[in-house]
């Protein structure tokens, strides 16, 4: 059991760093995760395949993924260039994201621990040379609680302070649910893990006076998520960055 759940991982991990995998009867593909910085810009130049997250910083984990159709598009002409049928017919229109939550243990066993789902927009256009990168939340407020309240009890188990860092790696399988925009027809990414370590680590910083938390995680957050530590500063009241 453990080398398959290992052997999955590796292929999924490597479908996004290649965005080559083509699966039978998927439509529509994840081909990159990408990281957002503190403006929300994406990074283009770079993926992400996991990820850390401290619970007492932030409860929020944002990244943005690449999608691409694998639908042609193909516009059908007649006579004197007439368009008979457009290429577009096959943009899919996304309209749900859900993401189960599962837990590994020893000996390769796992135990799901919450499934959600929500509503998403957006358009993707036909061909895989096309692709619509849209920010996304790895984890959603029903998720986080439930993870919360699972450290917690691990924590009051063992008898540790709340001092003691208490975490544990949970994969978010998530997919993409969407429709053909000409016929109607329900489409979906395959599922793709993504393991985030998540944790009860240092609480967020006391600023002192004329000092605000500063803007250094994804999309202007605290802090918390991956490298980026929570930290005081003074901010510059034009652009909101620190000033030192």
């Amino acid at each position: 059991m453990c080398q398959k759940k290992t052997q999955l991982f590796v292929l999924l991990v490597l479908c996004i760093f290649i965005g080559s995998c083509r699966i039978s009867g998927v439509s529509m593909m994840v081909s990159a995760v990408r990281p957002l910085d503190a403006d929300c810009h994406v990074d283009a130049n770079r993926f992400i395949a996991r990820g850390s997250l401290n619970l007492n910083a932030t409860s929020t984990y944002l990244v943005a993924i690449d999608l691409e159709s694998v639908l042609e598009g193909v516009d059908t002409e007649g006579a004197n260039e007439h368009l008979l049928a457009s290429g577009k017919e096959n943009r899919i229109v996304l309209t749900e994201l859900t993401r189960q939550y599962f837990i590994y243990g020893e000996g390769g066993t796992s135990k799901q621990i919450l499934a959600e789902s929500e509503p998403i927009t957006g358009v993707l256009e036909p061909n895989s040379a096309t692709l619509l990168t849209i920010p996304l939340s790895m984890l959603g407020s029903v998720g986080v609680s439930t993870i919360r309240e699972l450290l917690s009890e691990v924590r009051e188990g063992a008898g540790l302070g709340t001092e003691v860092a208490v975490g544990a790696e949970v994969f978010i399988r998530f997919q993409l649910y969407g429709k053909i925009a000409s016929t109607g027809k329900k489409v979906k990414t395959a599922p793709v893990d993504f393991p985030i370590f998540i944790y009860f680590g240092a609480t967020l910083p006391i600023c002192e006076d004329e000092e605000e938390l500063a803007p250094v995680g994804p999309c202007g957050l605290y802090g918390g998520q991956d490298g980026f530590a929570p930290k005081c500063c003074v901010l510059n009241p034009t652009n909101g960055k620190c000033t030192g």
